[in-house]
């Protein structure tokens, strides 16, 4: 279903979840109990700028989705730790923050990795999403930057700590006071996403989307799969409620990944000395990653850049559970089947 406009969300999203049968038709109803969300608020706005009774409301909504056994997964965002676009958007400096509903301890957070193939498109590696771009070359034909110029972080999946909404409790083992987000992750990063055949006025046309606009439908899909699979114990309810507790091997952990193969080099631009750039020079700012891949970049333009992997702004891509990845992304039908194992 699609709301009316950007100020009619919950509204829309309250219809779904009292309507489920009318959403889904099908006659036992058990695929209705999945809702993916695309949309996403900051927070930390609310909370500091006399927003509760947003808070509240969309609290309420997945508190009600929950109770009626229904899903609610929502995208993490796609700014990081939304400090840079908070400033770029409100001129506020804000502290590391999370987006809304995702950090409801009655939703499902879903955040992004980045994913790499191999020539059979089987899975080589996959880290946590998060680009910066230096540009290295002006236009062609191709004169360097001389320094190399710092784009800095464009965006990443979103993550970290609740500033309002307590632990909840199958997140107990993470020991922390506030709600974490995200939950887990699945694609995201539109520099390895998917590409989607769209028909506009009567033409095909191949278009290559990413975002945790992608992961959460993508996850969301694998959710009723398991909802289908799991019979007479659907409805499954909240996914993040189960997905804590699930054995080794049904959700792959992220972490983050260095091939050696990062962008660096020499520039030689007479008569000023000649410049050496570290693969970590060229990444700037790193603010807390230490582990990162980057690759030279053409893309739609005639400058070429240095673009990087698993820098995504404070946040960090690390084992167990992470503010990029969550637990990690599921494990296709490993998945399905642990989660039907574990629902009572």
């Amino acid at each position: 279903m699609l709301a009316p406009d950007a100020n009619s969300l919950d509204i829309a999203e309250l219809w779904a979840i009292e309507n489920p049968e009318v959403v889904s038709n099908y006659a036992n109803f058990d695929l209705g109990y999945v809702i993916s969300n695309s949309w996403a608020g900051f927070e930390i706005l609310d909370v500091l700028y006399g927003g509760q009774s947003t808070l509240d409301t969309e609290l309420a909504m997945t508190e009600l989705g929950a109770a009626l056994g229904i899903s609610t997964n929502f995208a993490s965002g796609d700014w990081g730790d939304n400090v840079q676009t908070i400033y770029d958007d409100y001129g506020i400096t804000v502290p590391p923050s999370v987006c809304m509903p995702a950090s409801s301890p009655y939703a499902t957070g879903v955040g992004g990795t980045s994913l790499f193939l191999k020539s059979n498109d089987h899975i080589q590696f996959q880290t946590g999403w998060g680009n910066n771009e230096t540009r290295l070359t002006y236009a062609d034909p191709n004169p360097p930057y001389d320094p190399p110029l710092h784009l800095g972080f464009i965006y990443g999946a979103g993550g970290g700590t609740s500033a309002i909404w307590a632990e909840p409790s199958f997140q107990s083992s993470l020991g922390n006071t506030y709600r974490q987000v995200p939950d887990l992750s699945y694609i995201a990063d539109p520099y390895t996403g998917v590409n989607v055949i769209m028909t506009v006025n009567g033409s095909p046309a191949l278009e290559v989307i990413g975002g945790t606009s992608l992961a959460t439908p993508a996850f969301s899909g694998l959710w009723a799969i398991a909802n289908q699979a799991a019979g007479s114990k659907a409805p499954l309810g909240q996914a993040a409620a189960l997905l804590y507790s699930l054995p080794a091997g049904a959700i792959t952990d992220v972490k983050a990944v260095n091939n050696g193969w990062d962008v660096r080099g020499k520039i030689t631009n007479p008569p000023a000395p000649a410049l050496l750039e570290t693969a970590p020079d060229l990444a700037q700012p790193l603010e807390n990653t230490t582990s990162f891949l980057s690759a030279l970049y053409h893309g739609s333009s005639t400058r070429w850049y240095d673009l990087t992997f698993g820098t995504d702004s404070s946040l960090v891509t690390a084992p167990g559970w992470d503010n990029v990845t969550g637990l990690g992304t599921p494990n296709g039908l490993t998945f399905v089947k642990a989660v039907v194992a574990a629902a009572p």
